[in-house]
């Protein structure tokens, strides 16, 4: 038998990248939090930024090809640097259905992971949650804003990802663990700035209040076109004793 290109061998679950997104509808809401947080998430070699900023974003995904799917999505990112490479870690993701999640934790890593997300729009704005288990982790608002006309291009940043697969063999390291780069193509169409809320909070395996928000800075809601294709490995803590031998000694919250 010739596997497929995905588990199970004998009927894939997802196909290969690229993966083409069009009419995407997404909020992103920057926040400052404390530098201790931002360390305590951030794995090493990667350093968070120096303005204590992170941010969460929600929205819905139209994927067009290789295979015709719509989720909602939403996560918490840290702005970070690795080397002279500016880029966002991801810490938290959330989406509905399996078919997405799957793929983004075995090729990127991503940390993605269940949970029932809402996602509407109002007269005001827009209103988000995220919640999984009964518990509502995220509470999200956008209030409508000013239409900003000329939309600058920005370059497209990687996104960095702590990609770990656990070793079948009990009380063995992973067998994988990198810290991998993915550069998303992203086409802003549509771009409003307004005032934003934001609330998380926490239970055992959701550790969302780790990361306290002390300001929030402003919300963005875009209708945007991208493109996720295969990335890099940067980092391999495997080849990295001294990292790899760091990590695993993390404490509570941050245990690999």
């Amino acid at each position: 038998m010739r596997p497929g290109f995905s588990m199970p061998p004998a009927s894939p679950l997802y196909e290969m990248p690229p993966y083409h997104f069009k009419g995407n509808r997404s909020v992103n809401i920057v926040f400052r939090t404390t530098p201790e947080a931002l360390r305590a998430l951030t794995p090493d070699p990667l350093l968070p930024n120096p303005h204590h900023l992170a941010f969460f974003y929600v929205g819905e995904y139209l994927m067009e090809t290789p295979l015709k799917n719509c989720y909602k999505e939403a996560g918490v990112g840290i702005p970070v640097s690795y080397s002279d490479t500016e880029g966002n870690y991801m810490v938290y993701l959330y989406l509905d259905p399996a078919c997405a999640i799957v793929p983004g934790r075995e090729i990127w890593g991503l940390p993605r992971k269940d949970a029932n997300i809402a996602f509407e729009e109002t007269p005001e704005g827009f209103t988000a949650t995220v919640s999984r288990a009964g518990i509502t982790l995220v509470t999200a608002a956008m209030k409508h804003g000013k239409r900003i006309d000329h939309i600058t291009a920005q370059p497209n940043i990687p996104s960095f990802n702590l990609k770990v697969i656990p070793s079948v063999k009990r009380g063995c390291p992973p067998d994988v663990m990198q810290i991998t780069a993915t550069t998303v193509s992203t086409v802003k169409r549509e771009l409003y700035r307004g005032s934003a809320s934001l609330a998380f909070d926490s239970t055992p395996s959701d550790p969302l209040g780790r990361l306290p928000i002390v300001e929030i800075l402003g919300g963005e809601f875009t209708l945007n076109d991208f493109v996720l294709d295969y990335g890099d490995v940067i980092f391999d803590y495997l080849k990295e004793p001294r990292y790899l031998e760091a990590a695993l000694m993390k404490d509570e919250g941050g245990r690999y």
